[in-house]
């Protein structure tokens, strides 16, 4: 009698992790996004304005959050980063990679936690940090065309339209449009964008998506409620959800 129930047993668990495997290789996965299925599924795109340094508290404490947004990003979400420069060369996505399983969460039934955690340091992990690393040591410029540069990112961000999740944008900046476009500097401001015909330009591509803005204070000469203003409107007209704003203060 026992014989039967631990064969009875045996056979459950095997048919328990044949059926887990199949599930998991029956996925398909894409080697260059590391995305597996059908795409991402969710998005979020990071854009550093780092056209002037920051200090090592602010740099510190961008460090800290960035490591955050990502260890707190379900699998599967396409993690998309882009500097504003005034090379236009320099646009669009530097590093553009689904976010894969840490091996925290794996069943050793059928998985290899090691294997996962190594797959998830070298595919995905170390490059970006190594790309990170050469954004921010080469962003400094003279000008900052923000939205020249965030329009080229999600242009070159997969699935950022297609996605059935969330969409999420971060941009870390002093938010003073500086460009041929438009200048806070010129205490240019909606307005002056209207007249000037550009608003006809804008994409309209940013449908319920959650903007958050980690602002880096600067002193300036610049008109500042004149660009909130602006970014209020842009923002609004591109269809996202109203932006929160962060500041990235070291004092």
């Amino acid at each position: 009698m026992w014989g039967i129930v631990i064969a009875g047993c045996t056979a459950l668990i095997a048919s328990a992790v044949a059926f887990a495997v199949s599930q998991q290789s029956g996925r398909s996965f894409n080697e260059a996004t590391l995305c597996t299925g059908d795409g991402a599924d969710h998005v979020t795109v990071v854009l550093l304005d780092l056209t002037d340094p920051l200090s090592a508290t602010q740099a510190s404490r961008l460090g800290t959050m960035l490591d955050r947004e990502i260890a707190t990003s379900a699998d599967d979400t396409m993690m998309s980063f882009g500097i504003v420069s005034d090379d236009d060369s320099e646009w669009g996505a530097r590093f553009a990679r689904c976010k894969p399983p840490t091996g925290a969460d794996a069943n050793e039934l059928y998985e290899n936690p090691r294997l996962i955690a190594e797959r998830y340091r070298e595919e995905f992990e170390a490059p970006l940090e190594a790309t990170l690393f050469e954004m921010i040591r080469a962003s400094e410029a003279d000008r900052s065309p923000i939205m020249e540069a965030l329009q080229a990112l999600i242009a070159e961000t997969p699935d950022f339209i297609s996605t059935p999740g969330e969409r999420k944008i971060m941009i870390v900046s002093d938010m003073l449009q500086h460009s041929d476009t438009l200048s806070a500097y010129r205490d240019q401001g909606w307005e002056h964008f209207e007249a000037s015909g550009q608003s006809s330009r804008l994409a309209g591509n940013l449908e319920n998506a959650d903007v958050r803005i980690i602002r880096i204070p600067r002193q300036t000469n610049a008109d500042v409620a004149i660009s909130e203003d602006f970014w209020v409107r842009y923002f609004d007209k591109q269809g996202s959800n109203l932006p929160s704003v962060t500041v990235l203060g070291d004092l």
